[in-house]
């Protein structure tokens, strides 16, 4: 899903399908290809995986543990198990990015404070109809700027990107919760049509972010949208 980093380790002890019903979700046809369980638990094995040192951990990869759904105990859970391996960097990434402040008491969102990113997707500054059921964009973005006031590092993923009013609004939007990184990649759900920027609407984006000296990470999928 990333390759910002030389070596990132996805890790999902949260499993199952995600209430977000995102229609672009890639893991949506996965699950349904291999036949995989789609009910929402905590996979209780997962909290005995060694997690090592000196990683880069991302976390969320394949279901939102943050969703609204998900048992607050099944997250201190997981959390307890990633404090005991401080040498590690974390990325948290949720559509529900409010509910990573019921934890900002918790000793890992303490302790390890400098080694943790907290990410929202943000496909757009529109709110685009029947694509997904999590937040709205401006209680993601309301929740980010807390968490960057704060002093949490924050990042932004916009993907898939989609239509967006004005690329310098958007940028705006972004550059409020002070991202260390802004990542933005194309859909790569085919079956699903999206309301898509042009080339020229996304490399003016692209031109925006710099302008605010916000580093800006395109994934390898962009370049179907920059032909």
């Amino acid at each position: 899903m990333y390759n910002f980093r030389n070596e990132i380790y996805t890790y999902n002890p949260i499993k199952g399908d995600c209430r977000h019903q995102c229609s672009y979700c890639y893991m949506k046809p996965i699950r349904w290809r291999y036949h995989q369980n789609p009910t929402l638990r905590l996979d209780q094995k997962e909290l005995n995986t060694k997690m090592g040192k000196n990683r880069f951990v991302f976390l969320g990869s394949s279901t939102d543990m943050f969703a609204a759904d998900v048992p607050s105990e099944w997250i201190v859970a997981v959390m307890d198990h990633l404090y005991d391996y401080p040498e590690n960097e974390y990325m948290f990434q949720s559509k529900n990015p409010e509910r990573f402040l019921e934890f900002v008491g918790h000793k890992l969102f303490i302790g390890l404070k400098e080694r943790l990113i907290l990410c929202t997707t943000m496909e757009s500054d529109i709110d685009h109809d029947g694509v997904s059921k999590a937040p709205m964009i401006a209680a993601r973005i309301d929740a980010m700027q807390k968490l960057s006031s704060m002093g949490f590092k924050t990042m932004i993923t916009v993907e898939p990107v989609m239509m967006f009013s004005d690329a310098s609004k958007f940028a705006d939007m972004l550059a409020s919760v002070n991202p260390v990184q802004v990542n933005i990649g194309a859909n790569t759900n085919r079956q699903v049509v999206l309301i898509e920027p042009n080339k020229a609407e996304i490399l003016a984006l692209i031109k925006e972010l710099e302008a605010r000296n916000i580093t800006v990470h395109q994934k390898s999928n962009l370049e179907r949208l920059l032909k």
